[in-house]
């Protein structure tokens, strides 16, 4: 991937809609093409730029295309490509009715998740153009979950597999008492396993890679700050780090101390207060203008 992606994450109501739209706004305004995600299924964004979007792209102004992930079609993706395996692991069992496991499967923990990697691998491997992709994403909860499904996978997929392995190996030796020489048969489900280990893995690597970046947003104020040294935390357990720390609606240009002081070596992006509400291209754009030169925070250096 030669597009920079940035994550906007954060406690539900600081901002991360109205700051990945400004900044979406900006980055569009200086030349480079740019895709903006809406993945909060609350989709704020409609109600920013007052205007209705969906599954596909839609153009803005110059440089700038705006998609809202529809969760409920990506969750119906997987749920058939997992019924499809299903049936091709199993095709022996001709009196097993497996559409069964689907409606067994629309509850099961995590779908949301998955189906949310789903839409962003579609979305990076179908804007290779876009110089810069921007994901407005939902409240921290799911959005952690999200981020760490592919570690987490890939630890359980990386056991499934040793103790296949050892299911096949026995598989093989009775085989052989039984019918002598005869070749087994390829064992299906560790060859999904392995696919499946590749996937995950190249998944996986795009929130490590230099080009990913999380934007962390919060507000100049106790609680949205306490939950942003947690998400902090949290990203750090995985192996991710924080890049920038935006901090929406500040007055005076003042920063909390602790804010300073937790978050010290790390850029940190100011969008001031704004007497008027940020609904409708006008306003942003005059916002964006009004204060050009302090959100120039795409060019920073990813931090080390």
């Amino acid at each position: 991937m030669n597009s920079k992606i940035n994550f906007f994450i954060g406690k539900g109501g600081v901002g991360k809609s109205t700051t990945s739209a400004l900044t979406a706004l900006y980055s569009a305004h200086t030349g480079s093409d740019t895709l903006l995600v809406s993945m909060d299924p609350a989709h704020n964004q409609r109600d920013i730029f007052q205007q209705d979007f969906s599954d596909k792209a839609k153009k803005v102004i110059d440089n700038l295309w705006v998609r809202e992930v529809d969760t409920d079609h990506w969750t119906n993706v997987y749920l058939k490509d997992a019924v499809s395996h299903l049936k091709k692991a199993y095709s022996y069992q001709s009196a097993f009715n497996i559409q069964n496991y689907y409606e067994i499967l629309k509850y099961s923990p995590g779908l949301e998740e998955y189906a949310m990697l789903l839409a962003f691998e579609d979305i990076l491997h179908s804007n290779m153009d876009k110089e810069n992709i921007i994901f407005d994403m939902p409240p921290t909860a799911l959005t952690l979950r999200f981020i760490s499904l592919p570690f987490i996978t890939l630890i359980w997929l990386e056991e499934l597999s040793k103790l296949r392995n050892q299911i096949y190996k026995k598989k093989e030796i009775v085989s052989k008492i039984k019918i002598g020489k005869r070749e087994i048969e390829q064992d299906k489900v560790k060859a999904r396993l392995v696919g499946l280990i590749e996937s995950y893995t190249h998944l996986r690597n795009h929130f490590t890679d230099d080009t990913f970046n999380i934007n962390l947003v919060l507000n100049n104020e106790m609680l949205s700050f306490s939950e942003a040294v947690r998400v902090k935390q949290k990203l750090s357990d995985i192996g991710i780090s924080v890049n920038r720390i935006l901090i929406n609606k500040i007055k005076n240009s003042e920063i909390f101390e602790d804010i300073k002081s937790k978050f010290n070596g790390y850029p940190m992006i100011r969008f001031p207060h704004s007497d008027v509400d940020l609904f409708g291209i006008e306003s942003l754009m005059e916002y964006v203008l009004d204060h050009f030169d302090e959100m120039n925070l795409l060019s920073e250096i990813k931090h080390q």
